[in-house]
């Protein structure tokens, strides 16, 4: 009797030891979309897990649930991880695993389309232990005379979804780091968004538990390129990037001294990227006036990308009939919201009136540059000029006016008044011009005065004042010449 107790014992505990050396709690990353499209969903990680938890019972750690150890660590590319990562989520959450999913087709059509994948990553030593790819079309499914063909994209991605979790294994050991001969511990491409054809450099730190490498290879795009070993386990080489666009996933190849080959998964991947940013430019107040008497005082410009894109660098520049810069902005990273001109140059001094051009250029991560066409805009400070002629008799005034200015008048307006400035009669317009002749019926008081306002499309001001008496006025004086403009581009207002 005794020694069936002890052997039930025994039992028990190894059945715990099975138990605790397979993954049984995962953590899953959001999806990284690069299929370059915005509007995806993106509860497929979650529908994942959903799936994975209903089916195996694993214990899943939803993306919600790691948003903040994310912020923390600064972990902004969710199609990777480093080993540091990966123990941090061990310590944190008591993950085994961590998995993540990344989309790279997504097309709604009358045939929809869909590619998704996975990878689960092991967090004692950072290696991909398993993964998955599925790519499916309505027409996968048309069977004879056309029959089920699926025409619905939500019905689509069900379809791919119940593949990959059909297809991931209900249960995995763990790897045992005794029986492992190599681990990579760090691992890097810079850059990892490139045009093809760029050279890329690559170095790795492998950990070797029994015996050192004797040739290490990285394995990308369908070629192998062999490394050369520094020091202390380090090994480092140049690739050239792969031609077509496209992500591709980086893996290691280790020959040891007796010739058998081991490979080691990365999970990082080189962006190939050869299409140039696509810029829109949107403007306000083509035509102003840099006069600082708060209408239409600067150029504003709202710089949009076409799609969605890694910008490094971006610039803006004003250029005059000649060709010549008077002015550039130039930044990093993501796109000012908007910017403002007021007229000024570099020297922050005030241009001259007249025809100038902005353009503006970005460029993407992988250097690829995209160039706005030349946009014209026109400086004007200039108020418009009235010749006013008036004719007054006792119940009648007779006004022929004659405008001066290069600019079409935007608004305008005439009235007459007393003293207390009552009004007797006003006409006003906008987007029309001044008649030349303009007849007004005059009411029986003494001391009226004329008045007369008109704005330019650049938005210069001209206005007039004057008893109603028979004469002829001229309003609108050309301003005397600031020397100084605004010191600063005004941006992110």
């Amino acid at each position: 009797m005794f020694k069936k107790i002890i052997i039930f014992i025994m039992i028990l505990n190894l059945s715990k030891l099975c138990l605790s050396a397979e993954f049984r709690r995962i953590a899953f990353f959001p999806l990284e979309n690069i299929s370059g499209i915005t509007e995806i969903p993106e509860d497929i990680p979650d529908r994942i897990a959903e799936g994975l938890n209903k089916k195996y019972g694993f214990e899943v750690i939803l993306p919600a649930d790691l948003r903040n150890f994310l912020l923390k660590n600064r972990i902004r590319r969710v199609g990777s991880v480093t080993e540091a990562q990966v123990k941090g989520l061990k310590r944190k959450f008591k993950a085994d695993a961590v998995v993540i999913t990344w989309l790279d087709l997504y097309e709604k059509s009358d045939n929809p389309k869909i590619g998704m994948g996975i990878r689960l990553v092991e967090t004692e030593t950072a290696m991909v232990v398993w993964s998955d790819y599925v790519s499916l079309t309505g027409d996968d499914f048309t069977t004879w005379l056309g029959l089920g063909k699926i025409t619905s994209i939500d019905r689509l991605i069900s379809k791919a979804l119940k593949r990959l979790i059909n297809n991931f294994p209900p249960s995995l050991k763990k790897v045992s780091t005794e029986k492992a001969l190599f681990a990579l511990e760090r691992f890097s491409l810079f850059p990892l968004a490139v045009q093809g054809g760029a050279t890329v450099n690559t170095s790795l730190h492998i950990v070797s538990l029994v015996e050192s490498p004797e040739k290490v290879f990285l394995l990308l795009g369908g070629r192998e390129w062999p490394l050369k070993k520094r020091q202390n386990g380090w090994w480092e080489g140049e690739i050239e990037s792969p031609q077509e666009e496209g992500h591709y996933f980086a893996r290691i190849k280790i020959l040891t001294k007796a010739g058998i080959l081991h490979f080691l998964d990365t999970a990082s991947y080189l962006t190939i990227d050869n299409t140039p940013p696509k810029l829109r430019l949107s403007y306000e107040n083509l035509t102003f006036s840099p006069n600082r008497d708060g209408r239409k005082d600067a150029l504003i410009v709202f710089p949009k990308l076409l799609s969605p894109e890694d910008i490094k660098l971006w610039y803006f520049y004003i250029y005059n009939e000649k060709g010549e810069i008077v002015r550039r902005f130039e930044g990093s990273g993501d796109l000012p919201l908007g910017l403002a001109w007021h007229g000024e140059t570099d020297e922050f001094s005030q241009v001259e009136e007249g025809i100038y051009y902005i353009e503006g250029k970005c460029q993407d991560k992988a250097g690829n540059i995209g160039i706005t066409s030349r946009k014209k805009c026109t400086v004007d400070n200039t108020p418009p000029k009235l010749h006013v002629l008036m004719d007054v008799k006792e119940s009648k005034a007779k006004f022929d006016i004659k405008y001066e200015d290069v600019l079409p008048i935007s608004q305008w307006e005439l009235s007459i008044i007393d003293k207390d400035e009552n009004i007797y009669y006003n006409l006003r317009k906008e987007n029309e011009e001044i008649p030349s002749k303009i007849e007004v019926s005059l009411p029986k008081k003494k001391e009226l005065f004329f008045f007369i306002e008109a704005f330019d499309m650049a938005g210069n001001k001209t206005e007039y004042k004057t008893p109603l008496i028979s004469k002829k006025v001229v309003a609108g004086e050309k301003p005397k010449k600031k020397k100084k403009a605004p010191t600063v581009w005004d941006y992110n207002f």
